[in-house]
């Protein structure tokens, strides 16, 4: 079996591998260890009702309008060549520029005539050299730091092509790479990604399949295997990751069943523990797909309770990213 510094010097870069992106963000300090450049990816294989980040479900540029900007002009009813768009009076009877989804084909012509920066695509094609070449703009900030790129999204593994290429680019240019992922992929995707992964921040959903299915829209055998697989077999190191939503995975028995999958990986893992919060609510209304799990975040207390269950099983804990 070849080693990572093998893997790397065998492996030829193409730089004009895709995927669709629809953020790049510097300054990121959430996303692994000091400060980074994330790129996040459109197209994601789960439906999990909580997602912070809606927008990268589809693998493909979509519409998001913002009612609070639109002065209901009426500049881009003319733009639309499907007739997407009309203005309407919103609850509060103000009049807005409404697009029926429908009809809409997230071609981006009423963008170019918004004035108001009331409407956005959100994604675009990207190749891995247009990635890189802004990512590596940020290096002395890796460099001082010790920081590097994340690839997150959506899901990284949807994109296996472009993912290891783009990693195994930032290999070339001297910055540490790390990985936000389901880990929900085919094996295949998995070996080609992570050979080029220095960190891995792995999810976990729901320890209980059914339930797991259940909330995201797939069972998680396949999930914990392939944590596994990464941990052990590619010797990538893990942190895991639990989105902690209030009434779904914040149950005693579930964080215990979470402290004893990350112990049963070795003292090596530890565990992040992220609280919910409603942002990705606002990005629904925005994609014309409003939705509101009617819950709130979890107290600091809820949290450092949690936190205790977890650590009850010699595993390192950390409330955030």
């Amino acid at each position: 079996m070849k080693t990572e510094e093998e893997i790397e010097m065998s492996f030829t870069i193409d730089y004009e591998a895709t995927a669709p992106v629809f953020n790049i963000q510097s300054y990121s300090i959430h996303d692994g260890p000091g400060i980074r450049t994330t790129v996040f990816v459109k197209g994601c294989p789960l439906r999990c009702i909580w997602c912070a980040n809606p927008e990268s479900n589809a693998a493909y540029p979509e519409l998001m309008t913002y009612s609070s900007k639109c002065t209901g002009c009426g500049a881009c009813i003319a733009a639309c060549p499907k007739g997407a768009i009309s203005i309407q009076p919103d609850q509060e009877g103000k009049h807005i520029a409404v697009t029926d989804r429908d009809l809409c084909v997230n071609c981006g012509a009423c963008v170019e005539k918004c004035v108001n920066e009331a409407r956005e695509i959100a994604g675009k094609i990207m190749t891995v050299r247009e990635v890189i070449d802004k990512v590596k703009m940020d290096k002395l900030f890796f460099d001082g730091s010790g920081g590097g790129m994340t690839i997150s999204g959506g899901e990284a593994l949807s994109h296996p092509k472009f993912s290891a290429n783009l990693f195994a680019a930032a290999h070339a240019e001297g910055i540490h790479t790390a990985i936000e992922s389901s880990s929900f992929a085919s094996r295949e995707a998995v070996d080609m990604v992570f050979p080029h992964v220095d960190l891995a921040l792995l999810d976990i959903k729901h320890m209980d399949s059914v339930t797991h299915e259940r909330l995201v829209g797939a069972p998680n055998e396949y999930i914990l295997s392939n944590i596994r697989h990464v941990h052990d077999d590619l010797h990538v190191p893990v942190i895991l990751r639990v989105p902690t939503i209030p009434g779904y995975n914040d149950s005693i028995e579930e964080l215990h069943a979470v402290g004893r999958f990350a112990a049963s990986l070795g003292s090596d893992v530890s565990v992040n523990l992220l609280p919910y919060h409603k942002l990705g609510e606002s990005k629904n209304e925005s994609l014309g797909h409003p939705r509101s799990l009617g819950i709130e975040p979890p107290s600091d207390e809820h949290m450092e309770a949690l936190k205790e269950i977890v650590e009850s099983h010699g595993v390192q804990v950390k409330i955030g990213g």
